[in-house]
């Protein structure tokens, strides 16, 4: 086999430290020689004892000689060049490409390593997927399959540092001796999505650099809350970073593609992943579209409805609560301060040591919420609702850090009975993700919101989310009297569908 070209600039690769190193021994991810790769490697002066599969294996790695970990013997670290490199083997010329099985090992997939640097500062650019393409093709070849069958063992495990490029149908079935299309919905993996991880976050707030909304739902804390009840995976389309979450019903899309402009290619092979997932197709749609895209996606033949408010208000008002539009909630301030002048109420910040306190907390508020409601079908979706909110809740609450949240708690007589957690959104713009204060406290709601908000000083705007499609929820934003209600939109193909069976 030829010599792969070189995606990187050889430039790139003399100047960086993480090839060709590794943290111990018997690292999985040691360079893969064949036999006729072994037998080069030799005759470039590697010692035979490196090689404890000569018909083909990984090589044994040695100490590194000027730092910690292991390197490969075929790797000089004075010039920070490979010994073998125009014999380099298969496994090395693919780099930062990785070939890995997926997950549940039913499906060969080709990906890009994101521990290269160079992947990680061009992942939403065009020539890494050219290139991935290119040598997706090529790794399907005949002679390249009749190749890698004999050497599965270059076919790594799955690694969750990998970006997912697409599946190896052909490769697939080779090794497998099945055809790739089996019984059942592929994974997101198997269709070329990757799972989203901690360590995503910085390329999905890249992403937002071209986002002008101001909808909750572009962040990385409103997103993921829903951790327990929804698994995100991710793939760049035509330039735009393209979010999926995976739910009981199938996949969906939490936003639209996310890029410099609205690509209408990208928006259909968004749905042609969905729907290779789905079991029905009605349930393919993207949510949380802004007004600005709208007549985009109309254009498109796209169906929208509209999703729930959100709603904006001047910081400023919300601290001062003056004038006859805020009496009401200026009497319930004052009433909560003048029944606790005794008595020693404290607003404090959130620390981990909370954490059981308040989640014994959110079990009694969630009880109080259970016992009122306009009506009983009501008081029924609420207590859905609210079971689906104590899994969110405890996630803000242990990974409060992680998340960029900022909290608040309030204790009275040394018992919390409230807290609240937010995020900045946008420049002047905080986000007040999460509050609970308890009901049976007259005012406690009304000062815990005023309380945090007169903290919040480096912001303009506070931005309270959505009413979650509740009357009740609805008419508590409303009666803050909001500077800026937003709407979002959902978008769906045109009822050519039956509707989703329940």
């Amino acid at each position: 086999m030829t010599l792969i070209p070189q995606l990187i600039p050889s430039s790139r690769c003399l100047a960086c430290d993480v090839c060709c190193r590794f943290p111990e021994k018997d690292s999985p991810l040691a360079p893969y020689f064949t036999a006729d790769e072994v037998r080069r490697a030799i005759g470039r002066g590697v010692s035979p004892e490196r090689f404890a599969h000569p018909e083909g294996g990984r090589i044994e790695l040695i100490p590194h000689p000027n730092g910690e970990g292991y390197i490969c013997p075929a790797f000089d670290p004075n010039s920070n060049g490979c010994r073998i490199y125009d014999d380099r083997p298969l496994d090395c010329q693919l780099f930062p490409l990785a070939l890995m099985w997926d997950s549940s090992r039913r499906t060969v997939l080709l990906g890009y390593d994101r521990k290269c640097p160079f992947v990680s500062e061009t992942l939403l650019g065009d020539s890494l997927f050219e290139y991935g393409r290119s040598m997706a093709a090529r790794l399907e070849t005949d002679d390249t399959i009749q190749a890698l069958r004999g050497n599965s063992g270059l076919i790594g495990a799955y690694q969750d540092d990998v970006m997912i490029l697409m599946p190896l149908t052909r490769l697939t079935e080779a090794l497998t001796g099945r055809p790739a299309a089996t019984a059942g919905r592929p994974s997101p993996e198997a269709v070329g999505l990757t799972p989203l991880a901690d360590a995503d976050r910085p390329l999905f707030e890249s992403a937002l650099k071209w986002t002008r909304t101001e909808l909750s739902s572009y962040s990385w804390p409103a997103l993921m809350v829903w951790k327990d009840h929804l698994q995100y995976s991710w793939t760049v389309i035509d330039r735009q970073f393209c979010l999926f979450a995976r739910y009981v019903d199938g996949l969906f899309m939490p936003l639209p593609p996310l890029g410099e402009t609205l690509i209408p290619e990208a928006v259909q092979k968004c749905f042609a992943r969905m729907d290779s997932i789905n079991t029905h197709p009605a349930v393919s749609r993207i949510e949380n579209i802004p007004p600005e895209q709208v007549a985009g996606f109309e254009a498109m033949g796209f169906v929208l409805k509209p999703k729930e408010q959100e709603y904006l208000y001047e910081r400023e008002a919300l601290v001062r609560l003056a004038g006859d539009r805020y009496k009401t909630k200026r009497w319930a301030c004052n009433r909560f301060v003048r029944d606790h002048r005794n008595g020693p109420v404290r607003l404090e910040p959130y620390r981990p040591s909370d954490l059981d306190d308040c989640l014994e907390f959110f079990d009694r508020w969630k009880k109080q919420q259970g016992k009122s409601g306009p009506s009983s079908s009501q008081r029924e979706e609420e207590g859905m609702m609210l079971e689906d909110a104590a899994s969110v809740h405890r996630r803000a609450l242990e990974n409060f850090t992680a998340l960029g949240l900022t909290g608040r708690v309030v204790r009275l007589d040394g018992k919390i009975v409230g807290y609240t957690f937010g995020f900045p959104l946008r420049p002047g713009i905080f986000c007040v993700l999460l509050e609970v204060a308890d009901r049976e406290i007259a005012g406690l709601a009304a000062y815990l919101f005023r309380e945090f908000c007169r903290e919040l000083s480096d912001y303009a705007v506070i931005h309270a989310m959505d009413d979650s499609g509740l009357e009740r929820l609805r008419a508590a934003k409303l009666s803050y009297h909001p500077s800026k209600i937003l709407t979002s939109y959902i978008a769906t193909r045109p009822e050519r569908y039956p509707p989703i069976p329940r």
